[in-house]
Order: structure tokens, then C-alpha cells, then sequence
């Protein structure tokens, strides 16, 4: 056997990853999983007689069945079997997913997936090669290795830790299904036969990549795996052959009682293992009603769906393990497909309805978040890439909201309906449930934007992350989030992708912060046509002795200024204010500026004691396969900490499209910084208590004065109730509000 190294399409696996293990061996008291017995006789070696024993005699199709392997003529029983499963009359259909990637995988008909292949010639030509090489035992395994296992598949390979579970996933084998509702050749069909059949027989002697974790019965594998083999089991093979059925029927009846077992004895689960799990139960109870306990299974597995459906989305419509592709797309998917099946099974049509109403709002969520470029955030543990296009088009039409349709041909180039284009009513957004905020100038793709993530630890997914932020601008990406490697098990995922000092954050002596019991604090935020302005604090390096205020002030469409506010119980720890940027940055008068264009300034306003440049990996912003990373620049700007002073960090971001930007700023006072353009002079005053500098007066937290030669000056108030400009109350307010107005 030999391994070939395939760098094209990824195939993602990481959104279903047992990196971190939750133990799947040990169980509740009251669970039939804790009775080895049960699981042995019951689940991974049911007999033929505890097989037909399971289905319902009340069906006058399987009464007749019943009564021959009631003769122990078992054979017979399974060839009687196949006929019935021949000419049942069922919904049929197929998981299409974009480029192979596991995150993106919708159920469609037979019809439909014909109909997209046609009017996509290239996606077509990918699945027959995939499908192809699948005829040759060439399998693209785990992340974007491809082994060739020769004349027979060894299932019981070693492909890294994680990869012997996500190669049992069994998505790499639908292109053999999808190969076949396009072309209607039987071979394909007899590959994957012949595939399940060599599992089937290994299944028993598959050796752990985690101890406490079985490969074949744990609840990502059982509910994903199954997938697969139910839509083979749909398609019309014409040798199948009543073993088939047999270890078909064995192996599916054993997976709905184990995750049966599982959601009943363990009860709700928060993340997206339960999800998997659950989705499968819920499949198999409505494709295989002929089982006395499916009506029980679909009972169970709704009712976790359910309570996961309303605790694990925030109301902003955010998922509750913050990675904006993996996890989010991969659960937002399961839901939607739960839709798909209630929907052609005719069951369950007010959980459907609860479906539509909590997963239009991620519709929203992900438009808020996708950058200008198209591209989703490698924030947490997620890959960055181009945001599927068909996801948003699907919700568009399915939540009816026509200002996605904006949104999608502007940003990823997607042609519109022939209706009047319409984009949503907000371009900024404040979205504190999930713990994000994103800046945006407009809704065309050279807007300036920025997101900045704030929100709770929730879980393992979560990185080492606090007041962190990308920002994109000129249709470029400017400063960026290390993100995910391609798989869990990448060398560099714990000490690099979710250390503090990969993000653009500040750290103390470069050390990760105590993300577990931190969050952003006394949030404060505004946005407006000329002024978005977000604060908050964090205690998240306490036992160092430290505070942190980041303070986010964004200027339209010109320039963001980040000041940093640190308070320090001690003296001598190492202060570290770390920007990441795809393009190189170099010293230049004012601070440093990329080396290519669109471009970047990061303009320091207050001096650090030391300034270093290094590199490393991050999600690729030039290749946008998520999974693919690449090495980049960062800049990392020091100062030594000193207890009972101000220890400040005050820096400018101004980005340009081809010349370097002229902007300068000077700190005139603590909280009077004067930032001049080309075009305009502004007056920033920041300030956490009422300020009166002689000039200006005021209770607000934040003031920008934007003045341009032969214009009005526009004023920007956060959270005040009064100006005064040389004596003169020029705005008054009766409660603290943000406002924007000209100056008379």
C-alpha cells in the first residue's frame, strides 16, 4: 500500500473531529449501554432471530416475513425482505455538498442533484474522477491524504489519531452514490457493496485511536456513517445479495439502539456530537418504521433536537461553539436536513416550524459576519474560506429574506433574482448573545470591515482568545486570526492556532489567558453612518495581575483607532499589543505599512519599549479551500509593565487602496487624539469620566469631530448627555444616548 499526497480539493473533517475526547465507554447507571450483555447481544452481534424479533408483525408485509424466519428459514426471511424493500414506495434522496467538504452537505433529490450537476459540469467531472479512483481502492482518508490500499481496503489502517475516525465517518464514499444517480452504472454500486461488506467483516477487530473512545460505536461515527449506508441502501442494486440485508438491517438496527441508549440514559449534551447523533436516530426511525422501537427513537431524538435547537443557538442566531464555519455550518445543516426529512416524511411539522424560525436568524448571523470578500472567519476553531454560496441562496429562499440576495451578488458575485436588489437594514451589528460585533462601511466588497470577538469560553473549541479582531479593506484581508489547520491533528493546533499570541489581542509575557472564566465586560456600543465605537474589559490574565480595557473607535470609512488600557498590580511583566497580517509589513515614517497593495498602517501613537517582527501559520487568505493555511507576518509591539501608572497602548489602522496612506495621528492630551488625512482633520476624544480639556467638555465616552475643508463639521457622540465646543453647549441630551449630527 502507499500513500499519495493529493494538495487539491480539501476535505473537511474537522467539524466532526474527536479531537477532544468525551468518553463513549462509560455510562449512567440506568443506561442498557452500561450491560456489556446487552451490548454484545443487542447492538454489535444482534442474531437472526433478535433481528426479526425487532420488527413490527402488526405490518401485513412483514407478518409474512415474520413467519419465515419464524421456520428459522433466515435466508428466505432476508430474500422476502429484499422484495418488500424494492417495492416499498418511500422518499429516496442524496447528500450534495460542495467540493467534498463534510460541512456543507444537504440532502436533495434524485431530480435536483441531476439538475445541479447539469448546470455545474465541473462539479460533476470532480465526483466521477472521485468516484473513479474510489473503483481502485484510491481513498482520500482523512484531511487531503490519499492512500491506495491496493487489491483490499484495510479498515483498520493507521491514519493519525483522529484520521481512523474520520475515515470511518464514510463520507469519502458518496461520490460512489452521487456517481451513480448521475449516470445510472451499476459498478458504482457494486464498489461500495463490496466496500461495506470488508467494514462489515472488520469492524470487530478495528483497534482504538483514543482508549476510551470505540471507533465504530460512538455517536459522531454512528451518526454520520449511517448516512452513507442509508443511501446506498435506497439505490437500485441489482446483485445485492440477501447477506446484504442481513448486515444492513443488523448494523442499522444496532446503531439506532445504541444512540437510542445514549440520549435517553445521558440526557441533553451541549456541542455538536449529540446533534450528529441525534439527526441519525431521528433518520432511522423515519426510513425504517418497520422496527417497534423506531416510534420510540424518533420520540427521543426529537426531543434532544429540540432542546439543543434552543440552547445551543444564541437569539442572535449564532452557535453556541463560536466557530463560524465548522461548527456552525455543520449544525445549521443537520437542522436544515431535519427539515428536508420531516418535511418529505410528513412528520413532526411543528418542530419544522421551529426550524425555520431559529435558523433564519443564523442566516442573518452569517451575513453579518462574512467579510467583504466573501470569506467566513477563522475565528476559534474554524476554517476561513469562501462562504458556500448555495447556503445563503437556500435560506434566502427558505426564510424568505431577499436582502440575502444582495448581500451574495456583491460579495461572493452570485446573480440576484430579477427582482430590485435590497440589502439588509443594518451594515454594522452589535451581536452580544453570541459575543461578536462587526464595523462595516457599506455592503459592496472594497468595504472597510473589522469583527471583534468578545464572547464566553464554550468548550474545547474555543481558543485562547479575548477583544481579538480581522480586519479587511479594498477587497483584501488585512489583519487576520491564525484560524484552524486542516485537521486536529496538526502539530501546531495547541501550542500555535489557539495560543494568545496568534490572535491580534494583547498578551502578558506572551503566556494564554484564562479563557475559561473569561468574557467581555461592560460592553459598550454604538454605530452610525460616520462613527462605530465598542469597549469592554476582561480579566482574563487576573492572575498576573492584570486588567484590560480595549476601546474600538472606527472612523468611516478612513481609519480604526484601538487603545488599550492595561492596570497592573506589578511592575516587570512584558506588555505585548500583536497585530497578523497576510502581507509583510515594513517601517515607514509614522509606523509600519504593508509591502504590497491594498495595504495597511499601523501607526503606534504612543512609542513601545520594543518592537519585533516574526511569523507564523495561519488559515490561507490566498487559497481559500478552507483547511489550507500558510505562513504569514506578524508585528508585535512591547512595553514593560509598571504597577499604579498607565500602562497604554494607543494604535492607528489605515488601510489604503494603492498609495500609502497619509494619515497621521498625535496624542494632544490623554484623551484628545488629532488624526489628519489628505481630506479631513478629526478631533477623537476618549475619555471613562466627564472630560473638560478647556475646549471641548463632555459626559460622553466618546467624541469625533470630522472636519473637511468646505463642509459642515459632523460630530459623532457614544453615550452622552452633553457637548460643549469653547463654552458653547452645542448638543444636550435628558439620558446618556449615541447620536450623530453637524455642527450649525
Amino acid at each position: 500500500m502507499r500513500t499519495v499526497s493529493v494538495s487539491s480539493i480539501v476535505f473537511l473533517l474537522a467539524c466532526c473531529s474527536p479531537h477532544y475526547v468525551v468518553p463513549q465507554l462509560k455510562f449512567s447507571q440506568g443506561s442498557r449501554l452500561a450491560d456489556p450483555g446487552y451490548v454484545e447481544s443487542s447492538v454489535k452481534n444482534i442474531s437472526d432471530e433478535e433481528l426479526f424479533d425487532a420488527f413490527r408483525a402488526d405490518l401485513p408485509a412483514i407478518g409474512e416475513i415474520l413467519r419465515i424466519s419464524g421456520r428459522g428459514e433466515f435466508r428466505n426471511a432476508y430474500e422476502r425482505w429484499g422484495t418488500y424493500w424494492a417495492a416499498k414506495r418511500q422518499p429516496k434522496y442524496i447528500t450534495r455538498d460542495h467540493q467534498f467538504l463534510l460541512d456543507t452537505e444537504t440532502l436533495k433529490s434524485y431530480e435536483k442533484a441531476r439538475l445541479e450537476a447539469a448546470d455545474r459540469p465541473a462539479d460533476r467531472d470532480s465526483i466521477l474522477a472521485r468516484a473513479s479512483l474510489l473503483k481502485r481502492n484510491i481513498i482520500r482518508t482523512w484531511g487531503d491524504a490519499v492512500i491506495d490500499f491496493g487489491p483490499v481496503v484495510d479498515f483498520n489502517r493507521e491514519i493519525g489519531q483522529s484520521g481512523k475516525y474520520g475515515f470511518h465517518y464514510w463520507s469519502w464514499s458518496k461520490p460512489l452514490l452521487t456517481a451513480y444517480v448521475l449516470t445510472e452504472d451499476q459498478s458504482y454500486l457494486a464498489k461500495f457493496d463490496e466496500l461495506f461488506h470488508r467494514w462489515y467483516e472488520q469492524r470487530k477487530s478495528i483497534t482504538r485511536g483514543f482508549p476510551e473512545l470505540d471507533v465504530v460505536y460512538y455517536e459522531l461515527g454512528l451518526g454520520t456513517r449511517n448516512r452513507a449506508f442509508i443511501e446506498y441502501y435506497f439505490l437500485p442494486y441489482k446483485n445485492r445479495t440477501w447477506q446484504t440485508h442481513e448486515r444492513m438491517l443488523k448494523t442499522i438496527l444496532g446503531a439506532a439502539r445504541w444512540l437510542y441508549e445514549l440520549e435517553r440514559g445521558e440526557g441533553y449534551r451541549p456541542g455538536n456530537w449529540q446533534i450528529h447523533g441525534c439527526y441519525m436516530l431521528a433518520q432511522i426511525a423515519m426510513v425504517f418504521p418497520e422496527f417497534r422501537e423506531s416510534e420510540e427513537w424518533l420520540r427521543m431524538a426529537l426531543q434532544r433536537l429540540q432542546e439543543h435547537l434552543h440552547q445551543d443557538f444564541f437569539e442572535d442566531g449564532g452557535h453556541s461553539e463560536r466557530a463560524p464555519r465548522n461548527y456552525t455550518l455543520a449544525t445549521y445543516l443537520s437542522y436544515r436536513n431535519l427539515s428536508y426529512l420531516l418535511s418529505v416524511y410528513n412528520v413532526g411539522e411543528d418542530i419544522a416550524k421551529q426550524i425555520r424560525q431559529r435558523m433564519g436568524n443564523t442566516i442573518d448571523w452569517w451575513i453579518s459576519m462574512i467579510a467583504p470578500t466573501g470569506e467566513i472567519p477563522a475565528i476559534n476553531d474554524s476554517h476561513r474560506g469562501l462562504f458556500p454560496a448555495f447556503v445563503l441562496q437556500d435560506g434566502a429562499e427558505f426564510f424568505r429574506k431577499p436582502y440575502v440576495y444582495g448581500v451574495l451578488a456583491n460579495l461572493l458575485g452570485s446573480k440576484p433574482p430579477e427582482t430590485p436588489v435590497v440589502f439588509p437594514s443594518f451594515v454594522s451589528r452589535h451581536m452580544p448573545a453570541s459575543g461578536f460585533s462587526v464595523m462595516r462601511s457599506d455592503w459592496q466588497r472594497d468595504a472597510l470591515y473589522m469583527n471583534i470577538n468578545y464572547g464566553k469560553w464554550n468548550g474545547s473549541h474555543t481558543h485562547y482568545d479575548m477583544f481579538d479582531f480581522e480586519i479587511y479593506a479594498y477587497g483584501k484581508a488585512l489583519a487576520i486570526d491564525a484560524g484552524l489547520g486542516l485537521t486536529y491533528d496538526d502539530p501546531l493546533y495547541v501550542p500555535w492556532y489557539r495560543s494568545s499570541r496568534a490572535h491580534n489581542m494583547v498578551t502578558v509575557n506572551d503566556q494564554n489567558l484564562d479563557r475559561e472564566k473569561c468574557e467581555g465586560k461592560n460592553v459598550v456600543w454604538s454605530s452610525g453612518t460616520q462613527l462605530d465605537y465598542f469597549a469592554a474589559e476582561h480579566d482574563g490574565y487576573a492572575r498576573l495581575g492584570v486588567h484590560h480595557r480595549r476601546q474600538i473607535v472606527f472612523a468611516k470609512p478612513h481609519y480604526w483607532m484601538v487603545i488599550d488600557d492595561l492596570k497592573c498590580d506589578r511592575s516587570g511583566d512584558t506588555l505585548t499589543w500583536y497585530i497578523h497580517t497576510p502581507s509583510p509589513l515594513e517601517r515607514s515614517d509614522g509606523g509600519y505599512r504593508s509591502t504590497s497593495t491594498p495595504g495597511m498602517l499601523v501607526a503606534p501613537v504612543v512609542s513601545p519599549s520594543a518592537v519585533r517582527f516574526g511569523k507564523g501559520m495561519a488559515a490561507s487568505t490566498s487559497d481559500l479551500a478552507p483547511g489550507k493555511t500558510e505562513e504569514i507576518n506578524w508585528l508585535a509591539l512591547d512595553r514593560i509593565s509598571s504597577a499604579g501608572s498607565a500602562n497604554r497602548f494607543v494604535v492607528l489602522l489605515a488601510p489604503y487602496r494603492q498609495s500609502a496612506a497619509s494619515v497621521n495621528c498625535n496624542a494632544l492630551s490623554e484623551t484628545h487624539f488629532q488624526i489628519r488625512g489628505e481630506k479631513f482633520t478629526d478631533d477623537l476624544y476618549i475619555s471613562s469620566i466627564p472630560l473638560n480639556d478647556g475646549t471641548v467638555s463632555t459626559d460622553a465616552c466618546c467624541v469625533l469631530i470630522h472636519r473637511e475643508a468646505g463642509l459642515p463639521a459632523r460630530v459623532g457622540i457614544v453615550q452622552g448627555t452633553f457637548l460643549r465646543i469653547n463654552g458653547r453647549e452645542v448638543w444636550k441630551s435628558g439620558t446618556p444616548i449615541s447620536t450623530e449630527f453637524e455642527l450649525a
